[in-house]
Formats: C-alpha cells, sequence, structure tokens
C-alpha cells in the first residue's frame, strides 16, 4: 500500500475485507483472472497485499501454490502473514526485493494509486516475472473521481483504462483483457464521492447485511460477463490482465 496509508485503515480493511461487498467482487474478480489466464502457476506475489485478505483467498482456491507478499506497512504485513501463511516481506512496490524472472503470476490491487515511482513499479513488474508470466492489476478509475474515500486512504491518483493499458504496454507487457468493473453502481458511487463532505472518512465501513448482499449480486452480475471476456464501458474501477512475452 502506501506511507500515506494511515493504520485505521489498516484496521479498517484486516475487519472487513472478508464481508464487504466490494472487497469480496474483487477478491471473486482476481480469483476468476487467475484461473483463467494462470492455472498452472507455481508462485504468485501479491504487491502491495494490506492485510492479507486477498492471499487468503487464493490460499483456499490454490493450496499447492507458493504465495509471496509485499507491503510498505509492518502492520500490514504482519496481519497478512497470519492470515495467509504466505511469505511477506516489508518493501515498497517500487523497488521489488525479488529476482528477475522469479515469479509466475503477480496481482498489484489499487496500489499505483499511492505517491511512488510507477514507473520503476511497472518496471519491476515486468522484471520479476518469468517470461509467459501474468499480471493482474487493479486500479481506482478516474481522476475526476478522486475524493474524501482517496484523501482518506492516502491515495493520490486514479487511473483511465486507456492510460493503463498504455503503461503497461510501455514496459513491454501484452495486454489479454482490460475491463472497468463496479458499474451498475457506479451512479451511487459518483452521488457518494461527489456530495459528501470533503473530509469524509473512507468508504471503507460495515453496510447492512441487506445492502451488502445487494451489491454482492450486482458485482456478480458483471462478473458473468467480464469472465467471458466482455469489457464493460465504465465503471469505478479499471481490471487488467497483462503477460509478460514468451522469449
Amino acid at each position: 500500500m502506501s506511507e500515506g496509508m494511515e493504520s485505521v485503515e489498516y484496521t479498517l480493511m484486516e475487519e472487513l475485507e472478508s464481508t464487504m461487498w466490494w472487497y469480496h467482487g474483487l477478491h471473486a474478480n482476481i480469483l476468476s483472472a487467475l484461473a483463467k489466464f494462470t492455472p498452472n502457476m507455481h508462485d504468485l506475489l501479491d504487491a502491495g497485499c494490506g492485510t492479507g485478505g486477498m492471499l487468503q483467498a487464493i490460499r483456499a482456491q490454490h493450496p499447492l501454490v507458493v504465495l509471496h507478499g509485499l507491503d510498505i506497512s509492518e502492520q500490514a504485513c504482519s496481519a497478512a502473514r497470519a492470515k495467509s501463511g504466505a511469505e511477506v516481506r516489508l518493501g515498497s512496490v517500487d523497488a521489488l526485493p525479488h529476482d528477475d524472472r522469479s515469479i509466475d503470476a503477480m496481482i498489484s490491487l489499487d496500489v499505483l494509486g499511492y505517491d511512488m515511482d510507477v514507473e520503476a513499479a511497472v518496471a519491476g513488474f515486468f522484471r520479476v516475472l518469468r517470461p509467459g508470466g501474468h499480471l493482474v492489476l487493479n486500479l481506482a478509475a478516474y481522476q475526476w473521481m478522486l475524493s474524501y474515500h482517496d484523501r482518506a486512504v492516502g491515495q493520490s491518483h486514479r487511473y483511465t483504462r486507456s492510460a493503463a493499458m498504455e503503461l503497461l504496454q510501455r514496459h513491454g507487457f501484452k495486454l489479454r483483457f482490460a475491463t472497468y468493473w463496479n458499474t451498475i453502481l457506479f451512479p451511487l458511487m459518483v452521488a457518494q464521492r461527489k456530495l459528501s463532505a470533503k473530509e469524509a472518512p473512507s468508504d471503507v465501513r460495515p453496510f447492512h447485511p441487506l445492502v451488502n448482499n445487494a451489491f454482492k449480486t450486482c458485482l456478480s452480475m458483471e462478473r458473468a460477463f467480464t469472465s467471458r471476456g466482455v469489457a464493460l464501458p465504465f465503471g469505478g474501477s479499471v481490471l487488467l490482465i497483462a503477460q509478460r512475452p514468451t522469449e
């Protein structure tokens, strides 16, 4: 994650990432992408793993895969180790402490929006992946959507799909799929982010079970399309799958 992310946000993440609708949808999207594009992976790195909920979900679905994590917060690293059993190292995603061509698959989820050397981070993703390895990247969408939520969690940058695709291609990646998601709920997201107080807390919070389940259903409906390769035209996040070409 980022030096700009406060301890309280890591605590909220740890408490809610197994139940909150947005994390549930994110995890399902990543698991679907990994199953489709990297079914035979031996090892995986989560670059900016936070408190380990995604690693825990991958562990449950791929118990034989060697899991690695990296985060800039020792609080997050400690939680991720306990939650997932992965080897989790303290460090920044723009200076990966991993060997060249050492990882089959990599994920990085909502990390490149923090203050860092983004070019160095993506170059590092390419360097660490083995030829033929895949990167699954999730990013917050649209700079004009920057709001109280981003400030609360320490993010400063959001992306369009085209800008994210160009970033990956500039560093040698081959794009396999790119889509927006959180499309159905996007109008509600815009209203919430633009009409709420400028210094409100983040949107990582408990939701009423009926609302939480309804929002999960919306994301599941979207996934019926994206898992079949249908790219959605807009949404709150951008999901990309890219490959380091074989040599």
